[in-house]
């Protein structure tokens, strides 16, 4: 009887231990606190939180201005509160809710993933550290490995970023901006969620990625750009870059073309007209004499309209009754 009682006991001991371990996973710790940091429970009012304080998925953080804070999960999620953040989460740790502020998440490889949500967007990453800053703009800096950003109100509206790259959504959007590359080392001397606290420990990874060279940003706007491709020359042999050459130009004068002859009644003096025919001379000859030739020029000889006949020459006969030689 003592026996089955015992071993009732060790039953029910080991069940509350599966719980407690179970709980504990849930909870955050606090591990840093910069000037003004309070904890939000939801059944009791605000107090200031110390270090090692426990923090369960019912309670919130608030930090004020200037002011920091840490929090370390069971399985070394470690997140990382700027000024003037509120922040809650459930899951442990996993799924976040940023109501302003800024936030350094750092989710272990092969632990899950996690969400971090704000008004705006969603971030969902796998094995990740990144930055995350929510006031008027939402950006969203990765240190390393990668995240999925999307828009709360267009949820097929996203963009995959890769470590050493950002986003920067603007209110009211409705597309996400394309990821553009940033200094990693210039944030990890700088930003106060860095300086202000421990190495990270996945500072190793991050010093990795720091060490690529940058991932492809988004192209260059403006007019397309295409690369020369070689030129067969099939008539001279041979291939030749760049592009093709035009042929040499004739630069000898050219020769204006000759005007076509005006020809018939009604053309006029001119550079490029002919002087009109001459009428015919009509002599009298008298007794004696002899026919003079008849007078022709060189036009003459151009043919003349058929509506104009050329009028002929009229020879009058000698008449004894009429005086010798012309009138």
């Amino acid at each position: 009887m003592k026996l089955i009682t015992l071993s009732s006991s060790l039953a029910v001991l080991l069940i509350a231990g599966q719980a407690i371990a179970a709980d504990s996973k849930k909870e955050a710790r606090v591990t840093q606190i910069i000037r003004d940091v309070k904890l939000l429970p939801s059944d009791a009012a605000a107090r200031p939180a110390v270090v090692n304080d426990k923090v369960r998925e019912d309670t919130g953080v608030r930090t004020g201005g200037d002011s920091r804070s840490e929090l370390t999960f069971a399985d070394l999620t470690i997140t990382r509160l700027g000024s003037n953040t509120i922040f809650s989460f459930n899951k442990a740790g996993r799924n976040v809710q940023l109501d302003s502020g800024s936030i350094l998440l750092r989710v272990p490889k092969d632990s899950g993933g996690g969400r971090i949500k704000t008004s705006a967007v969603t971030v969902a990453v796998t094995g990740t550290t990144f930055i995350l800053e929510s006031g008027l703009r939402n950006k969203l800096f990765v240190l390393e490995g990668g995240a999925r950003l999307s828009l709360v109100k267009y949820p097929s509206q996203f963009q995959n970023v890769r470590g050493g790259q950002m986003v920067d959504v603007p209110p009211g959007a409705k597309t996400v901006p394309p990821p553009t590359n940033f200094d990693l080392n210039d944030l990890m001397r700088k930003h106060p969620l860095i300086t202000d606290f421990p190495p990270l420990p996945s500072r190793d990874l991050i010093v990795a990625a720091s060490q690529q060279p940058p991932p492809p940003g988004p192209l260059p706007s403006g007019p397309s750009v295409f690369p020369i491709l070689p030129v067969i020359d099939l008539v001279g042999g041979g291939v030749h870059r760049g592009p093709r050459r035009p042929p040499p130009r004739d630069n000898r004068p050219q020769q204006p073309p000759a005007p076509p002859p005006v020809t018939g009644e009604g053309a006029g003096a001119g550079p490029n007209k002919v002087p009109p025919t001459p009428p015919p001379v009509i002599t009298r000859q008298g007794p004696g004499q002899t026919k003079p030739p008849p007078v022709t020029t060189g036009a003459q000889n151009i043919p003349k309209p058929s509506s104009a006949p050329a009028k002929r020459a009229v020879k009058k006969t000698n008449q004894s009754n009429q005086p010798s030689g012309p009138r």
